[in-house]
């Protein structure tokens, strides 16, 4: 048997926590699963869909922020029968996804590994798992977390957690009294297909009907389960406390059976056969003449299976309630309960340590004590390099980078750790833990670094020439452009320098002035985090007044930091004058367009990271949250887990600030008995922040999705769409206040041959996306959002542009030159797209490796084959122009910043640009199709045989990536 344990993620400065995967046979098990695990695994080739269990060494977001997204991939590959342990607040954690999690199907097992209880721990046919809880000095653990908890409030949790992601299939017939899971179909909103504008009527009497409920009734945490509404939205949580409770996991594998002796068993009479698998299997087995054999005359002594350790010591605080752990004495020399058995099963021992730990002599003493053989592995930020992990996203914005430094910022990172090994430890069997390396417990224990890859520096990857790659079938048969053909300059970034100056009239900065507005966006991907873009968030600093964020996905902290520089300033974001500490120490407004993951599961950490910043001292500033009010209900729920600054956070709902759809009203706002209730909130913010309007309006996407309009006093307007299709809404969202977006930030998830994808998954394509901004009158369109099987430029045809037709508006676009069509507007009431059909959400399948290769070709032709001037890569800028009637269009990336200057230049940049992503569609077809499958993580398989096709390659098989429902769209 061979079974062994691979890093995911060791614990750097930038994400403190690490992550393993275990794997035995066909099963997995995850340790830990912070932000950023589903896209390492993607980044990595390490497959995660056969997951069996995940364990947490602490119920908080640093080690557990992962796990949302996970689920929801997991649940979406119909995977069953998933265990996840944790310590106290695990369930009550899980119950509070309710809101954006629905996956009854998943079958989800909840062990709470409380201390105390004898029956904490965890076993099946390939691992033992048992919990050693640790504490920090002074702490008096209270009774509510010791031993089983049986109490009605963990009932009411154990409920909701079974509603939303089911009961295990093996425990079905047990759980038969149970109340059936909630149907999450929306009260019908999904069940009949309707046009735009009806659809958007029925999103409207649905959020009126669910807030005037709300006003009737307070949600009672009723002790009768019976009693309960059927919607499990409508069960609040009962409250808890933060535990800082830690759990270090002793882990067994399974038993090794004896060797088969096959010349003892032919002495005895055997023939090769069944029987010897019978003996090998422990069962006994008689002879022809009637004789009886036993195991152990043939077969040789079983030896037990091979033993790990995950150590989690967060700060010394732990230390000593660590080191004194009876659970661990059996496993240390020279001491009383030193048990010599133990200590020859024990091969590998993982430190997850938070700053400060590996140097106390404490620490250093207790690992000298356990067996010289046993391998230590140190995930300790002081001596784990900080280097980039997501080196293809590296390698594009490197790229673009020396196109356009300025707005394409290379991420901080570095192959330089603060502190070499031997400040710790020079013996030979201590090592810094990398993504890929892997140990091996058995046959053999073995510690294998060859998977182990390069990671570059982005100064490296900046300076490093892209490899000449081999011409593909397809470019033998696709003649090259005249584009193509042209001479490309010798620098880019000096070809480019010129067009910095000369675009409308605006210089290049260095940084940014007061007033002046920079949008960022950290991640530009939909649903799920791709190798090449994260999933939604974007950023804006505003010099002299405070920062904004807008959505907030999976791993936004983490890219933050390497954005703007952590803990020294990003000497490469020439941008933003701030590191990571001093922009979210002052955030002054977090929105969240709606309630899929993929757009706020960073917020957590978010705040964590802000309440930490501002929590002492005379920086004790406020931030306003707005957001749908499912979103605070979830904020409030999980703050009894860990303190991220509750108190000081205004809410403010979407719902109460929208947009009159009557341009002639002064008031400007939907509903002014709603806007009352919170206008001193919205007066403060806008005094935080300089602002003169801040308004939101329903979009059609989801029930309670948003778009927000925020205009400033120095007079600029930002408008930013959150997903939706084209709708009527966001258009006087658009135009209201008499002024036109100075940007409009607006999601184009979808190519524009992709028009039917994009209807039933509520999304904008390319063309739809430049109509509205078009219609709205927008200065300058910057799209978002995109596919994550969108590998190079987007682009939008003329004739799609103009068939873009609103109810209320009649067609966005009427002639080349991009005026509004008034003549056609009408009367009608119905706000929304006349074509849109309602299709339900489906789930979204991430792209297999062959996916991924054949999108990448398929980009790569269109790529080459560019030439026509009507579309949105037409190389005559003058004509361009003239279709768009004066309107900017740029496509963001990930990690970068457009001031409106920078999106009146992308077009200058195009070429170029394209000639950069042509690069490197090349070099990743070149990757998958020539280098072996990296299955499990870079373990070679075996390939397919090659399809019998002309020309063809071999086609490798199939990755494991995994697919999300529509609760990450």
């Amino acid at each position: 048997m061979k079974w062994y344990v691979q890093v995911v993620k060791p614990s750097t400065y930038n994400q403190q926590s690490t992550s393993v995967l275990v794997q035995i046979d066909s099963q997995r098990y995850l340790f830990n699963c912070g932000e950023g695990t589903q896209r390492l695994g993607f980044e990595n080739k390490m497959r995660m869909s056969k997951i069996s269990a995940i364990f947490l060494t602490r119920v908080d977001w640093e080690t557990m922020g992962g796990l949302p997204g996970m689920l929801l991939t997991l649940a979406d590959t119909g995977l069953g029968d998933l265990s996840v342990c944790g310590g106290h607040n695990l369930t009550h954690a899980l119950a509070a996804t309710r809101h954006f999690i629905m996956r009854n199907k998943l079958g989800l097992r909840v062990n709470e590994m409380r201390d105390g209880d004898a029956t904490a721990a965890f076993q099946d046919k390939n691992l033992q798992v048992m919990p050693v809880h640790i504490y920090p000095d002074g702490y008096a653990v209270p009774n509510l977390e010791l031993g089983p908890n049986e109490s009605t409030e963990s009932q009411v949790r154990k409920l909701l957690v079974s509603r939303a992601f089911g009961v295990p299939r093996s425990d079905e017939e047990a759980d038969k009294r149970r109340k059936q899971h909630v149907d999450q179909q929306k009260k019908g909103y999904y069940a009949e297909k309707c046009d735009g504008a009806t659809m958007e009527a029925l999103m409207q009497k649905l959020e009126e009907k669910d807030e005037e409920e709300a006003s009737k009734k307070k949600r009672a945490r009723s002790p009768d389960l019976n009693a309960r509404p059927v919607q499990i939205s409508d069960v609040s949580l009962p409250k808890t406390k933060p535990t800082p409770a830690a759990l270090c996991y002793i882990a067994q594998g399974p038993d090794v059976p004896g060797k088969f002796d096959v010349k003892a068993a032919q002495t005895l009479g055997l023939k090769p056969g069944p029987l010897y698998g019978k003996l090998t299997r422990g069962e006994s087995v008689t002879t022809p003449d009637g004789t009886v054999i036993h195991p152990s005359q043939c077969v040789g002594p079983t030896k037990a299976g091979g033993i790990f350790i995950i150590v989690d010591c967060p700060s010394p605080r732990y230390i000593d309630s660590l080191v004194s752990s009876p659970q661990f004495a059996p496993f240390l020399t020279s001491t009383e309960a030193s048990d010599e058995g133990k200590q020859t099963q024990l091969v590998l021992v993982v430190h997850s340590l938070g700053p400060d730990v590996a140097l106390d002599k404490r620490y250093k003493s207790w690992v000298s004590k356990f067996p010289s053989h046993v391998h230590h592995m140190l995930s300790s930020p002081e001596f784990v390099p900080d280097a980039n992990p997501f080196q293809r996203h590296l390698r594009v914005q490197a790229s673009m980078a020396a196109l356009d430094p300025s707005v394409y910022v290379l991420p901080q990172g570095s192959n330089h750790p603060e502190l070499p090994l031997s400040s710790f430890s020079d013996n030979a069997n201590v090592s810094v833990p990398s993504s890929l390396a892997i140990f091996e417990i058995e046959p053999k224990a073995n510690l294998d670094t060859s998977k182990v890859r390069t990671l570059l520096t982005p100064e490296e990857m900046l300076e490093q020439k892209m490899p000449a790659q081999p011409a593909s079938n397809m470019e033998e048969t696709t003649a090259t452009t005249s584009s193509d053909n042209e001479a490309e300059p010798q620098s880019l970034a000096e070809a480019s320098s010129t067009d910095m100056d000369d675009a409308n009239g605006c210089s290049l900065q260095n940084e940014q002035s007061v007033g002046e507005l920079i949008v960022c966006p950290i991640g530009t991907g939909s649903s799920v985090p791709g190798i090449y873009r994260n999933v939604s968030a974007n950023i804006i600093s505003v010099e002299g007044y405070g920062g904004i964020v807008l959505d907030c996905g999976e791993s936004t902290v983490s890219l933050l930091k390497r954005f703007l520089g952590y803990p020294l300033r990003n000497t490469h974001n020439t941008r933003i004058a701030q590191t990571f500490p001093e922009f979210v120490s002052t955030i002054k407004l977090l929105y969240i367009s709606h309630m899929h993951a993929d757009h706020h599961l960073g917020a957590i950490l978010l705040l964590r990271e802000w309440n930490k910043l501002t929590r002492s001292g005379s920086n004790r500033s406020r931030m306003t949250i707005v957001a749908p009010a499912r979103f605070w209900t979830w904020i409030c729920d999980y703050s009894g887990i860990e303190d991220i600054g509750l108190e000081r956070l205004d809410f403010v709902c979407c719902h109460d600030i929208r947009v009159s759809t009557d341009l002639t009203d002064d008031s400007g706002y939907a509903n002014w008995d709603r806007f009352s209730n919170v206008k001193s909130k919205v007066d403060r913010l806008a005094s935080d922040l300089g602002l003169v309007d801040i308004k939101t309006c329903s979009v059609v996407h989801c029930p309670w999705a948003y778009g927000l309009s925020l205009t400033h006093s120095s007079g600029w307007k930002l408008v930013y769409s959150g997903d939706t299709r084209p709708c009527a809404n966001l258009v006087t969202l658009g135009r209201a206040g008499r002024k036109s977006p100075t940007i409009l930030l607006h999601e184009a998830t979808h190519s524009d041959d992709l028009l039917e994808d994009a209807k039933a998954k509520r999304h904008t394509t390319v063309s739809e996306a430049v109509a509205m901004a078009l219609g709205m009158g927008a200065e300058n369109l910057l799209m978002t959002h995109f596919s994550q099987r969108c590998l190079s430029l987007p682009r939008w045809k003329w004739a799609n542009v103009h068939a873009v037709r609103l109810t209320r508006y009649g067609k966005l676009v009427r002639s080349p030159g991009g005026q509004v069509d008034s003549a056609e507007s009408g009367n009608a009431s119905a706000m929304e797209v006349v074509d849109d059909d309602d299709e339900p959400e489906e789930a979204v399948e991430e792209p297999t490796v062959q996916d991924d290769v054949d999108a990448a070709k398929k980009e790569l032709l269109l790529e080459l084959a560019e030439s026509g001037s009507e579309s949105g890569t037409a190389s005559d800028n003058e004509e361009q122009g003239s279709l768009l009637g004066g309107l900017n269009v740029a496509s963001a990336f990930d990690l970068s910043a457009y001031s409106p200057g920078d999106i009146a230049r992308f077009q200058k940049n195009t070429r170029r640009l394209h000639k950069a992503m042509r690069a490197e569609l090349k070099l990743f077809i070149s990757e998958q199709e020539n280098a072996s499958d990296d299955d499990e993580g870079g373990k070679p398989k075996q390939q397919e045989r090659p399809a019998k096709t002309k020309d063809t390659k071999p086609r490798p098989r199939k990755g494991g990536n995994a697919k999300r429902g529509g609760g990450a769209n």
